[in-house]
């Protein structure tokens, strides 16, 4: 056995140990939630219900998905702050292909099944894989891998960081048939890791493979010569100083129980298996982990418990015992088993002795007794109360009554729970990390990548000396020290589907706004022709309320002052120009007064040139500051017309009301008339 064999397997013991307590709890959870019959009731006390209900009435998987779906609405975002000789356009670029990454690994599935995992039973993992991009390139790209077996999974059990970056091993078991260890690997014996060895395997006999990482360090000695260089230290040369150096470098083998079937290493200084936890705890020294669910199981059990108690009462309400005499039915005893069957039920008058007897008599069915249905509604309520999830976080009524108090109690139920998202953050942010530390090896050479814009709009850019058609500027990848930060919110698609909301809501109110804001309405609604009606709107818009950074229609006299800005400059360059040539003609002493001469006239055309540059400037910002002049008296005009109006509107309903109450006098005065003229006929 190799020494690498015998490391892993040694290793994976120790952690299989520290995690077998943890692991058989998280099992539990998961078998608690599961669609088994006897899942959610203790065998001894489904033995003593025998044939009596033992119903399952599960509470639980409606608040499980209630956290994770909540996690899974606010998207993480990578963000890349730069450092160290790094600058702001790369640390963009390098944000831009982390998106592209998760876009092409489909990462939201992999963020999503480990956050389910560790809401449902403490755990869960996402992975990071490296590969060629095509059978035909030695480009290298970097995926983001999804853990559907977390129980399957054993990190380093002396790592303490909450989200694994500290872990130097890790050993994750892939369980295939032995048909397929013999094809993948060819002419290797078929051995399972971590267990005892079998003589032989049949083909769908199943077999574990494990992959193991650890990370190994190098050592080496470095000194700082005279020039303030650092080198690997030589023999024989004295140095200004010295120090130990250590690199880092992880190492990936794959095991079957008796050899080292592959080995490679993966770029970067990270185990690339990072942990998803639940709620964590540590009880002396020891880290524990929960779950969403497992303090509110006992109350669960409960509500199955008085739910069946209460059916098996109610289905003994249709069949009311019935009381008779010794032998009064016995002769007629099929049709008193099965009454519905028979019109007439028939009995013996007398007994055996020839005294009469009373006909049978049904008797009260049993009733439900208030304290049962009550002890069911009151389980319920414990679930939430362990969960610390409340109605108003559930969508439910509760008895809030003013839309404050219901915002309170939802946030009290999303507060209760954030730790499960937070937890997924810190995780998405180690993925991060893994991802810029690995870059400088998967991505070492000269080649177009794809990247990701703000709105997932994508694009090509070349990087490390590599240019595409319209770049600037290309981008070292190798460079610099780049941090991370991760942000949750909304998904571009919901931002954008809130903005049309918006936009909808302000055109409806106000229709005139139509011509102001029309485009950014249509530029966000996910319909077809949307983006056309967009281009088309900002044709009919004043230019005035577009952006000046974006682009916009043609406007003939900002052209304009462009060409005289332009024109200017270039009069500039050739007044320049012609000054070097007569520095060079200085040396000529024959031409040496005349080309001081003609030095100074073109140094005074030079400052009068500039003298102009700056008039046109300032008569450029002078109509920019009247445009905005222009406007803001538009809008006042605006805003007195529509106060004009909302004045006339109060005086005609003041006039109607005049009109009403004068009215109302009339007619009062008419009706006393006619009464007193009344009175005085009679």
């Amino acid at each position: 056995m190799s020494d690498v064999l015998k490391r892993a397997q040694d290793n994976y013991q120790r952690d299989k140990d520290h995690w077998e307590e943890i692991y058989r709890k998280a099992r539990d959870d998961m078998y608690f939630i599961s669609d088994n019959e006897d899942a959610q009731w203790n065998a001894d006390d489904r033995k003593l219900r025998a044939n009596r209900p033992c119903l399952t009435i599960d509470q639980l998987g409606q608040f499980i998905h209630q956290v994770a779906n909540t996690i899974r609405m606010n998207t993480p975002t990578i963000n890349i702050i730069p450092e160290a000789d790094a600058d702001v356009e790369t640390a963009d670029m390098i944000k831009g292909w982390i998106k592209h990454v998760e876009y092409k690994s489909n990462a939201d599935e992999a963020y999503d099944t480990a956050s389910l995992s560790s809401v449902r039973c403490s755990i869960g993992f996402i992975f990071i894989d490296h590969g060629y991009v095509s059978n035909d390139s030695f480009n290298q790209e970097l995926t983001i891998k999804r853990c559907v077996n977390a129980l399957q999974v054993w990190l380093d059990c002396d790592s303490i960081e909450a989200d694994g970056s500290d872990a130097r091993r890790a050993t994750k078991i892939q369980p295939m048939s032995a048909q397929e260890f013999k094809r993948r690997y060819p002419g290797k014996k078929v051995c399972s890791f971590g267990e005892d060895t079998k003589g032989s395997y049949k083909d769908d006999d199943s077999v574990n493979v494990a992959e193991y990482y650890e990370i190994i360090d190098e050592v080496k000695e470095v000194g700082l010569t005279d020039t303030g260089d650092m080198e690997e230290v030589v023999q024989d040369v004295e140095y200004s100083s010295t120090r130990k150096l250590k690199k880092s470098k992880v190492m990936r083998y794959i095991l079957s129980g008796e050899e080292v079937l592959a080995q490679s290493t993966f770029p970067g200084k990270y185990i690339p298996i990072i942990p998803v936890y639940g709620e964590e705890a540590w009880i002396d020294g020891k880290r524990q982990l929960y779950s969403l669910i497992r303090k509110s199981k006992d109350a669960q059990r409960m509500y199955n418990y008085w739910k069946s108690l209460e059916t098996e009462l109610l289905m003994k309400q249709p069949n009311a015992p019935i009381m008779a005499g010794a032998g009064q039915v016995d002769e007629y005893k099929e049709d008193w088993l099965n009454p519905q069957k028979s019109m007439v039920l028939r009995y013996n008058t007398h007994d055996a002795d020839g005294n009469p007897m009373p006909a049978p008599q049904r008797l009260d069915p049993p009733t439900i007794p208030t304290g049962i249905v009550n002890a069911a509604r009151s389980t319920v309520d414990d679930i939430k109360a362990t969960m610390g999830i409340y109605n108003a976080s559930l969508g439910e009524a509760s008895n809030e009554t003013s839309g404050i108090a219901i915002s309170r109690r939802k946030e009290e139920g999303d507060v209760a729970t954030y730790h499960f998202g937070d937890n997924l953050k810190r995780s998405i942010a180690q993925v991060g990390k893994v991802l810029v530390c690995a870059r400088g090896e998967v991505l070492d050479t000269p080649r177009v990548i794809a990247v990701r814009g703000v709105e997932d709009e994508p694009k090509m850019v070349g990087i490390n000396g590599a240019m595409v058609e319209g770049q600037k500027r290309s981008y070292d990848f190798g460079k610099g020290d780049y941090g991370i930060m991760v942000t949750t919110g909304a998904s571009s698609l919901t931002k954008r589907q809130e903005a049309a909301d918006f936009f909808g809501e302000v055109v409806k109110s106000q229709p005139e706004l139509m011509n102001v804001m029309g485009d950014l309405l249509f530029k966000n609604m996910d319909i077809s022709g949307g983006q056309e009606m967009a281009e088309r709107m900002k044709k009919v818009i004043d230019p005035k309320f577009l952006d000046e950074n974006k682009d916009q229609e043609f406007d003939p006299e900002k052209e304009q002052m462009k060409m005289v800005i332009q024109q200017g400059e270039q009069l500039l360059a050739d007044m320049q120009a012609q000054m070097a040539e007569l520095e060079m003609q200085l040396k000529n002493k024959d031409g040496e007064i005349q080309v001081k001469v003609m030095a100074e006239e073109n140094n005074a055309s030079n400052d009068q040139a500039k003298i102009q540059l700056e008039i046109m400037k300032l008569e450029q910002e002078q109509e920019k500051l009247r445009i905005e002049a222009e406007k803001a008296k538009e809008e006042r005009e605006f805003k007195m017309a529509a106060l004009g109006m909302k004045q006339r509107e109060l005086d005609l309903k003041a006039e109607d009301m005049r009109i009403r109450a004068e009215e109302e006098r009339e007619n009062m005065l008419l009706d006393r008339e006619h009464k007193e003229s009344d009175i005085s006929d009679s």
